[in-house]
């Protein structure tokens, strides 16, 4: 066999590659020693090829994590591979990070190749300092409260439909996995909100736009792949452009919804029509800035990451929001009452304004965030080019930040007995004394959740119209307490949550 003008056997080859691959995980786990030495990072010592993730992994769960604060303390390292990470868990130096000097933590961290393919290339996760700027300032004002009051009545005829399949399953009485019915509910409002679509999960689950969608959402659950590429970062470029192949995401799929963006796109361009408000349709309007116009692949872009990101969340909430009403009955008849009062039944429009008025309502919403974020951590990346201290710890060029925000939610320090569920602890005179970042479900700074006004009403219309048909029950099959796997990129329960519902 001859390579480069040299001739080899196939053993020698193999031999010859076999030694530059242990030669690369010696220097790299050095690399990891001196890295962890330099900057004096606390945490456990780093094992060749996959770092410290074998220390996480013997014990994932959040007391595992809480017996790692306890040793190493709130700011420690480790390593992926070569993906070094700092986690922090202390509020002030979170702060620091994604507010006072957001500049050298402006941008998300981002795996070599992961985003490389469209249209995941010009998501606002994927885009960097002024570019990530631009975009998110064109964006900005599509998610402004006149634009959410325009987007109530597609979210209100879907939550119909919603309350309706709930009456279904409370006529059957029927145990259920809330997550099933809310993932259609999701799916029909941003399909509506992101691309003026109208679909019927509930009644045409094999429609493509649907079944693309599931095949989407469900790639981002787990994702080995990902984990690879952390303990070998240089190897994912190679692989994207090798494969063809989207780290995140299934490729006909994404090459589906660019020709549908595409298609809508063109369709726009020639319709008359200017009244649409759709998240798309807003977008597009921003043409006729030249200053605040986005390009055809950008516009195809940010609706397809705000069809990913707003339909798992979401659901999630939703999910955990019934939980927590059928586990909780005493919570649930207060819940009741005040929507009976507010928007009783022969009120056929609920609307922006009626929602914002029931403070109970926005108090159990934030609790179940707190309780239960759908996104368990968020991280940023340090700067490129130089290392940064903040309040006497280093974080050095090039590393991962990662903040667990399920344990920020759960720590007494911030909120006492945190395993109880107690609304009023979004009361305004509690809500005022807190460290607002002991709260965030959808990211702080800068850099936070760009639909999360959107994510909110959408969950609030929605609890609204099931909680005026029906009560949630906690059955022999509920599981109290919910037991919970915190170790992927979104909160799941260890088993499917059920429920059943009752007409009232």
């Amino acid at each position: 066999m001859e390579v480069f003008g040299l001739t080899f056997t196939l053993w020698e080859l193999l031999r010859t590659l076999l030694l530059l691959f242990v030669i690369s995980v010696i220097y790299d786990w050095v690399q990891n020693i001196l890295w962890k030495w330099k900057y004096n990072v606390k945490g456990y010592f780093p094992l060749p090829i996959l770092g410290t993730l074998p220390f996480q992994l013997s014990n994932p769960t959040p007391d595992g994590e809480r017996s790692r604060i306890n040793r190493f303390g709130k700011i420690y390292g480790g390593s992926l591979g070569m993906t070094n990470i700092i986690n922090v868990f202390d509020l002030d130096i979170l702060k620091k990070i994604l507010v006072k000097d957001h500049a050298d933590f402006q941008n998300r961290f981002t795996l070599p190749g992961v985003y490389e393919p469209p249209p995941s290339d010009a998501t606002l996760p994927a885009l960097k300092d002024s570019e990530w700027k631009r975009v998110r300032s064109i964006l900005t004002p599509s998610f402004s409260a006149a634009k959410l009051k325009m987007m109530t009545t597609n979210i209100n005829q879907v939550s119909e439909i919603l309350a309706q399949g709930l009456l279904e399953n409370a006529r059957s009485r029927s145990t259920i996995d809330p997550k099933d019915i809310y993932g259609c509910f999701t799916m029909d409002v941003i399909a509506r909100t992101a691309f003026g679509i109208e679909t019927n999960s509930y009644k045409n689950p094999d429609d493509p736009f649907i079944a693309h969608g599931k095949r989407v959402f469900s790639s981002l659950v787990f994702n080995p792949v990902i984990i690879l590429m952390m303990i070998f970062p240089r190897l994912g470029p190679y692989l994207t452009r090798l494969l063809k192949y989207s780290m995140f995401f299934p490729t006909n799929s994404l090459e589906f919804f660019i020709d549908v963006s595409k298609q809508i796109i063109e369709q726009r361009k020639t319709d008359v029509t200017t009244d649409r408000v759709d998240l798309l349709q807003l977008m597009l309007n921003s043409e006729h800035d030249v200053h605040k116009s986005l390009s055809v692949k950008e516009i195809v872009s940010q609706s397809f990451i705000v069809f990913v990101a707003g339909y798992e969340t979401t659901a999630t909430l939703l999910t955990y929001a019934s939980y927590v009403l059928a586990t909780n009955p005493d919570v649930q008849n207060t819940l009741q009452e005040e929507i009976d009062k507010h928007i009783p039944m022969d009120c056929k429009e609920i609307t922006y304004e009626k929602v914002m008025e029931l403070p109970y309502l926005d108090q159990f919403v934030h609790e179940t965030l707190r309780m239960y974020p759908p996104v368990t951590a968020m991280n940023r990346a340090t700067s490129e080019d130089r290392d940064v201290q903040i309040d006497g710890y280093w974080f050095p060029k090039n590393t991962m930040i990662s903040c667990n925000i399920y344990m920020i939610h759960h720590d007494d320090n911030n909120y006492p007995e945190p395993e109880k569920f107690i609304p009023e602890r979004f009361a305004p005179d509690a809500k005022w004394s807190r460290d607002p970042f002991a709260f965030m479900p959808f990211g702080q700074g800068p850099r936070n959740c760009i639909g999360m006004r959107l994510a909110l009403l959408e969950a609030k219309i929605a609890l609204v119209n099931c909680v005026r048909k029906v009560k949630f029950v906690a059955t022999e099959e509920t599981e109290v307490p919910l037991k919970l796997v915190t170790t992927q990129a979104f909160l799941i329960p260890e088993k499917p949550i059920k429920i059943s519902v009752e007409a009232r």
